[in-house]
């Protein structure tokens, strides 16, 4: 964890997330109580401040300071909490260890520390230590002396090689050090699996762990399951009645504990209070099914030979919230309702919910299978209504072998499915499995069914197989299903689906050249940091090359660059997102649109493959530390080019695009200037007759316009003012929003409206590092920028109408040649 800033009624000196590359000037820092220089770029401190005051200081998320002084701490006698996270720090000053009254020091991912002192016992106030995702080789018998610790954290991830094992020959943690800190709430211990010193000494510190009775929080891996005994889960074990948070790791580290899913899925783990990761297993140990009786989340990964989840005890998993299962490659079924019964009782099976309550995975919610070679189907057997009943997002990929995903008898107990994810199942050929559906036809299935994503099911011919399925659906995408029906004409559940509710990737323009994952890798360096040109919330974007007129890779330097975004895993959002852009950009042929080239899917993978643009974004040019100023004729150049685009997508498109997120990051520009947008991932295809629709607020706060804010009603309006906001940060060089800024100019739009109806003060507004401007460019851009952001939507001018004044206020110059 990284602490955040603590209340006081202090006086405080805020100074982050500024850009800023050196620090305050020592006399700023003796009247603050607080001081805040996070996100920064410092690269050194202050020498020696004297701050008598200071109780609170954050310097983290300053990726270049590598160095503290040290005597930077020998003025600081009143300081209680201290955060150094994710600053490339290798060692910590000496003075630190003098700050008699400091209660909080977080050093979270601060991955060049290695070495942790043994000066840190004199910390005797420490209540919270946070080590986590350092490469610290030990923690030093000293660490029992903070005896007030209510919260520890340690990562020990450092790297085996032949080379270190001679350096790490000291114990991990101390006999007896975690049994002194009677106090500790928090305990979290990460280690490397490949570290043998931790399986000399988890014994030991279970032993010590249980006689923590003010313990809440556990995060522990167990290389065996034997180790679990020591947690008595039903004696009088008072460590374990008081656990109400644990996060378990099961397994031997023999083999690799990495697996091959997707890292969405430990982030997904990690999210639930309760859970347990059972790796490599063999059998189904007693030790295990009695911790799934506590457990909300549960992840199955490569089990050597269980044949069913059920195997564990349906009724060990009635808190269980979330399951994964991924690489089990003997499961063949994920439940059998006959396990739910003794063999007495097999003879009479009755499927009501009653007394005899024998409903499986009742409060279930989230179910992830992956990689399961030997899957045929979810469930078999006997069926209580009742079972599943709780279940809000399935997902089934990569089972070679599965043929059978719903029956009418699991779909009548599936009422609360909201989402449902079904990919490189090569035997799938509908999703739903039925001899009659004729005594169905009045039974409308998965009534809060929202979102589904189809993906490489070569078999697939049906998706509902006549029956009534989702009559609320929203959003389906399918992708690599060549033998799929239409969904118009796939039974009954699609009379239910219209307009851009229905998304096949069928459709691919087949212009576009489609990239395997292999070669993109090569083409990238295998996604090398030194090739990335950026990231954000929608993943990242690598330079690469490729063979001119192919797909083949090429060394760099020779072929064609181009730029890989590879996107998030962001479920079907993130699907949804890459196949926008690809069916959009695969047909749309524009000057004012960036060329995509082709795309890759394979498996969870989405990737985009753009032609390369020299120049990077606008959002660089003008906000970028270090970059010139553009003159004043490119930005006119630039925000003409950006109204072309708007004005294609908005009136001569078919059918019509609303862009919904244009923002400086999305306005690409090449060697000469000239515009290329991009990024259409949250575009909106509007079908005909539609003049708006309501939909989720999507786009970038600050440049979604008011009444799409309020409602979700979505316009041509709406980029209309997402292009305003762009213009007024085109001619002043400001962000549209800058908590830096003072308080009455934080939200630039608010700031200059009242401003643009007076000429004198429009120059003012102007980015001070242009020298040379049109005064009548000025003046009509503003005007411009004016009616674009208007709070009324219908008094925006059309895309072709900001083109036009664009293009006649082209010819106004300034004396030295520059133009709007």
């Amino acid at each position: 964890m990284e602490g955040g800033p603590p209340e006081y009624g202090s006086k405080v000196l805020m100074r982050g997330g500024l850009g800023l590359m050196e620090p305050p000037e020592v006399t700023q820092w003796q009247t603050y109580t607080e001081i805040y220089l996070m996100e920064n770029r410092l690269t050194e401190l202050t020498e020696n401040p004297r701050c008598p005051v200071l109780l609170v200081l954050f310097l983290n998320r300053n990726y270049k300071l590598r160095t503290i002084s040290l005597s930077f701490f020998d003025y600081m006698p009143a300081l209680e909490i201290l955060n150094l996270s994710r600053t490339r720090i290798k060692s910590l000053p000496e003075s630190l260890f003098g700050l008699s009254c400091l209660k909080r020091l977080f050093l979270t991912h601060c991955e060049l520390l290695t070495v942790l002192p043994p000066k840190i016992g004199e910390l005797q106030q420490l209540e919270v230590l946070d080590l986590e995702g350092t490469e610290i080789m030990d923690l030093p018998k000293e660490v029992g002396k903070l005896t007030k610790l209510t919260c520890l954290e340690v990562s020990f991830c450092l790297r085996i090689n032949q080379g270190t094992k001679s350096a790490i020959a000291n114990a991990l943690i101390p006999q007896g050090t975690i049994s002194t800190l009677s106090q500790l709430e928090e305990l979290s211990i990460d280690v490397n699996p490949e570290d043998e010193r931790w399986e000399n000494v988890v014994e030991g510190i279970v032993d010590d762990i249980c006689g923590l009775l003010s313990l809440d929080t556990l995060r522990l891996y167990f290389p065996h399951v034997g180790h679990l005994r020591k947690f008595k889960w039903f004696d009088t074990s008072k460590v374990s009645r008081s656990l109400s948070h644990f996060k378990f790791i099961v397994g031997s580290h023999d083999e690799r504990i990495m697996s091959h899913l997707p890292v969405d899925l430990e982030f997904e783990i990690e999210r639930w209070d309760r859970s347990l990761k059972y790796v490599y297993g063999v059998g189904v140990p007693r030790d295990i099914q009695k911790m799934l009786r506590h457990t909300t989340a549960f992840f199955l990964d490569r089990h050597r030979n269980v044949m069913k989840l059920s195997d564990f005890g349906i009724e060990n998993m009635e808190q269980l919230k979330c399951c994964i299962i991924g690489e089990c490659n003997q499961i063949k079924v994920i439940v059998d309702g006959i396990d739910l019964y003794d063999e007495a009782d097999r003879s009479e099976i009755v499927l009501e919910t009653g007394k005899d309550d024998r409903r499986f995975l009742k409060s279930l919610e989230y179910l992830y299978v992956y990689r399961m070679k030997s899957l045929s189907c979810i469930y078999e057997g006997p069926l209580h209504r009742g079972s599943l009943s709780h279940l809000k997002c399935l997902a089934l990929v990569t089972c070679p072998r599965l043929t059978t995903i719903f029956t009418p008898g699991l779909l009548e107990n599936l009422d609360s499915l909201e989402e449902l994810k079904v990919g490189d199942c090569p035997l799938v050929s509908s999703l739903v499995t039925c001899e009659d559906t004729s005594i169905y036809k009045s039974v409308h299935f998965l009534p809060n069914l929202k979102r589904i994503s189809l993906f490489s099911l070569p078999q697939l011919i049906s998706i509902s197989n006549g029956l009534c399925i989702a009559p609320n659906l929203e959003r389906m995408s399918i992708s690599d299903c060549p033998n799929l029906k239409s969904p118009s004409t796939d039974g009954i559940c699609c009379n239910f689906l219209t307009g851009t509710k229905v998304i096949e990737e069928n459709i691919i323009s087949p212009q576009l050249w489609k990239f395997s994952l292999k070669d993109l890798k090569l083409a990238t360096r295998k996604f090398s940091p030194q090739v990335l040109l950026g990231e954000g919330g929608f993943g990242r974007v690598f330079k690469g090359w490729i063979e001119e007129n192919g797909t083949a890779p090429a060394r760099p330097g020779t072929g064609q660059a181009v730029a890989v975004k590879v996107l998030n895993h962001e479920g079907l959002q993130g699907h949804t997102e890459w196949l926008t852009e690809v069916i959009i950009l695969g047909h749309l042929v524009h000057p004012n649109f960036v060329k995509l080239i082709g795309y890759c899917a394979e498996g969870d993978e989405r990737l985009l493959i753009y032609e390369y643009m020299q120049r990077g974004s606008l959002n660089n040019h003008l906000f970028k530390r270090g970059t010139p100023p553009l003159p004043w004729s490119s930005r006119v150049k630039i925000a003409l080019g950006a109204a072309k685009g708007l004005a294609f997508l908005h009136e001569e498109a078919e059918p019509q695009v609303i862009f919904r997120n244009i923002k400086p990051s999305k306005i690409l520009l090449d060697a000469d200037f000239n515009v290329k947008l991009s990024g259409l991932g949250l575009a909106k295809i509007v079908p005909k007759g539609d003049d708006f629709d309501s939909t989720p607020v999507m786009g970038t706060y600050g440049y979604a316009a008011p009444e799409y804010v309020a409602t979700g009603h979505i316009t041509t309006k709406c980029d209309v003012y997402g292009f305003g906001v762009v213009l007024l940060e085109i001619m002043t060089g400001l962000r549209v929003i800058d908590r830096g800024r003072p308080s009455h100019e934080i939200n630039l739009v608010e700031y200059v409206r009242p401003r643009l109806g007076r000429k004198k003060e429009l120059y003012k507004l102007m980015d001070p590092r242009l020298e040379e401007f049109s005064e009548k460019g000025v003046q009509i851009a503003f005007e411009l920028a004016a009616r674009c952001l208007s709070e009324d939507p219908k008094a925006r001018p059309l895309m072709s109408e900001v083109v036009e004044t664009n293009a006649y206020s082209c010819h106004h110059t300034t004396n030295s040649g520059s133009q709007w």
